[in-house]
């Protein structure tokens, strides 16, 4: 029989890993930063603005979780993910015909 965990104390599996965290937070800064230009969706903005506002939230959310040289660090990782990052529509989908 499985036990519940103790009132007020997550589980283990419930604790998000550094890297959940850090996605968890960078989604929350992107939303705000979305409000803040009165946007709702990434989709409503260009791609290279998109980018731009997915490299600030990225980059706020480490400078809550790093300082110093691991910031550095981080920093350069979030620049080549962000880089790495196709921001254009995807292809209609095929038409049944067109699959064979």
């Amino acid at each position: 029989m499985r036990r519940r965990a103790e009132a007020g104390k997550p589980s283990a599996s419930a604790t998000p890993s550094p890297s959940q965290d850090i996605a968890i937070r960078a989604g929350i800064v992107a939303q705000r930063l979305l409000a803040e230009l009165g946007l709702h969706y990434l989709d409503d903005l260009a791609p290279d603005s998109a980018r731009e506002l997915l490299r600030a939230a990225w980059r706020e959310a480490a400078g809550q979780m790093f300082r110093g040289p691991d910031l550095d660090v981080v920093q350069a990782e979030i620049d080549i993910m962000i880089d790495s990052l196709d921001m254009t529509e995807p292809p209609p989908p095929m038409r049944r015909s067109e699959m064979h």
